[in-house]
């Protein structure tokens, strides 16, 4: 098969000579056309769709046509046979010689003039807008002669002067078509190995992006999805701009699933890219109510101005060659932050968290292999049938090399198995009475939190406003400390959050619960129904209002409500 070669002349004279060249090479089906600079284009945008192998041109052509086309370009070098013609044409020619062009005519010229002691002129340009300027210069100078390519003649006789084409002969014809033949069989390899690797990709990987250090999408791939599923700009922000480690994260999708994007640095030619391999979660949805999948890209920050707290941090970090971990800590205390924590701190940003309520472990979910941490809440409300379920699958996942945590409000009787195993970390988690020295911290936190995602007005707190939340007993820990001050900061319209401000809230909360002597009678079951039916009604439903009020969870309250 021969080599579909088109061969651009930049100048009219040339054509003859490649004519009879052609003659003698067998290996090359070559088309011919004539064009120097920007007239050459028009050849090269329709050279794809001819199925045009290679292209030959030369000098300032032939780098120009490199910059529009993916196909390779032989550019023909001007040969000593070359130069010695022009120079021996040029040799009696009185007055002031020069030759002017780009650096595949001046290097071999210098090197000839200077060998051989001709007294002519040798002057290098790096773009073709400089040769008019350069060539009305020689002439103020009292150049001449001017000798060089199609645009250096051009431009002599725009300046009157005399000018030489630097023709390439017959030597520089065949060099260029033995370059064509070693660069293509090259060329064709490559492409081959590059059309293995596709293949290899496309069998092998679902759904990949490939960016390159300056955020712009260089390849992509998308076998199980009709349509790209995510928007590019949610992946730039994660781009790679130096060699980092292999991260995971989770991205919404276009159609609102949640996706698992696997990050990774690729380093080709000292060029940084960043790989994205996607896929669905399988079987989990984010915005399930006992389910969520997430990743914890930096470590969570933790309060701990307390000496509680810090004493709390340091059990975590003391146990942090083991895998099974209890959090003891009434409601609202922060366990699912403290999981997020120690997830962060075993892997490092890698792999993902799933957070899941005890009820859903008996559907043995098959999990996406990039979860390295379990967070199990809930398990006291499931039934005393289903606990020793739960302590098979914790131990399961345990032994298969999950970071498993899970979520206990005090030292239940029916988890001593658990407690009291020698393998188990046991984290016991202080209440926000127990962590006063934290107080003030929290709330300046949760003060720029709701300003920065909410907008609200207020950006400190008055001493003696705070001096109230460091008196009240907060039954409900962190957690109710942040709904309180979300209530407080809606409510305050100024820039500093008020004592009267703070102290109207406290009232609201403290409203005492009002309970009929009917309610105190039968089992205690029975009354702690009613009192919770009655405070129901007082709330108007709210279960929010009503879990705070009691200091119990939601999901307590709606197992009380249910019996």
């Amino acid at each position: 098969m021969k080599i579909k070669t088109l061969f651009i002349a930049p100048y009219p004279a040339m054509l003859p000579l490649i004519e009879e060249c052609r003659k003698e090479e067998k290996d090359l089906d070559i088309k011919i056309a004539t064009g120097n600079l920007g007239q050459a284009l028009p050849y090269v945008k329709n050279a794809g769709s001819e199925g045009i192998d290679m292209i030959i041109s030369r000098g300032g052509t032939a780098k120009l046509v490199q910059q529009e086309t993916n196909i390779p370009v032989i550019d023909i070098q001007v040969s000593g046979y070359d130069m010695l013609r022009v120079l021996t044409l040029a040799n009696d020619f009185p007055g002031k010689k020069a030759i002017v062009g780009f650096s595949n005519i001046t290097l071999g010229a210098k090197t000839i003039t200077d060998i051989l002691d001709i007294g002519i002129e040798v002057f290098t340009i790096q773009r073709e807008e400089e040769v008019e300027a350069l060539v009305h210069e020689l002439r103020v100078k009292g150049f001449e002669l001017i000798m060089g390519d199609v645009v250096t003649v051009e431009a002599a006789a725009k300046a009157g002067l005399e000018g030489i084409l630097i023709q390439s002969g017959r030597e520089a014809i065949f060099d260029a078509f033995q370059k064509v033949k070693s660069v293509y069989f090259s060329f064709s390899r490559k492409q081959q190995e590059n059309d293995l690797l596709r293949a290899i990709i496309k069998e092998n990987t679902d759904n990949i992006i490939l960016f390159d250090s300056n955020a712009e999408c260089v390849f992509e791939q998308w076998n199980s999805f009709s349509s790209p599923p995510i928007l590019v700009s949610d992946l730039q922000s994660l781009v790679h701009r130096h060699g980092k480690a292999e991260s995971v994260a989770i991205i919404e999708g276009i159609k609102g699933d949640m996706l698992k994007v696997q990050v990774s640095s690729l380093e080709i030619a000292d060029e940084i890219y960043t790989q994205f391999i996607i896929t669905e979660l399988n079987n989990m949805k984010s915005s399930s109510e006992n389910l969520n999948v997430e990743s914890v890209s930096q470590l969570p920050m933790i309060i701990q101005e307390s000496e509680a707290m810090k004493d709390c941090l340091a059990a975590i970090s003391a146990g942090t060659n083991r895998n099974l971990w209890l959090l003891i800590g009434a409601a609202g205390t922060g366990k699912g932050l403290l999981a997020r924590y120690i997830h962060y701190l075993k892997h490092q940003g890698t792999g993902l968290l799933l957070s899941i309520h005890a009820k859903e472990t008996r559907r043995g979910l098959p999990f996406d292999e990039d979860i390295r941490s379990i967070y199990v809440y809930g398990a006291e409300d499931i039934s005393a049938e289903e606990k020793p379920q739960l302590f098979k699958q914790y131990q399961k996942w345990a032994e298969s090399g999950k970071e498993v945590i899970l979520s206990l409000s005090s030292e239940n009787p029916e988890f001593h198995s658990l407690l009291f195993n020698e393998e188990t970390v046991r984290i016991y988690i202080p209440s926000l009475i127990e962590r006063k020295d934290d107080i003030r911290a929290l709330t300046a936190y949760f003060i720029a939190h709701f300003h920065q995602q909410y907008g609200t007005s207020a950006v400190k707190i008055r001493e003696d406003a705070m001096e109230l939340l460091e008196k009240y007993k907060w039954p409900g820990n962190t957690a109710e400390l942040k709904a309180f001050l979300f209530d407080v900061l809606a409510a305050e319209k100024g820039y500093t959050i008020s004592k009267e401000t703070v102290s109207r809230q406290l009232n609201r909360k403290q409203r005492p619960v009002h309970i009929e002597d009917s309610l105190l009678s039968g089992t205690l079951d029975q009354i702690e129904k009613r009192i919770i039916e009655a405070i129901m009604k007082e709330e108007n439903q709210n279960q929010t209002k009503v879990s705070k009020r009691l200091g119990i969870n939601r999901s307590t309250l709606w197992r009380k409500l249910k019996q």
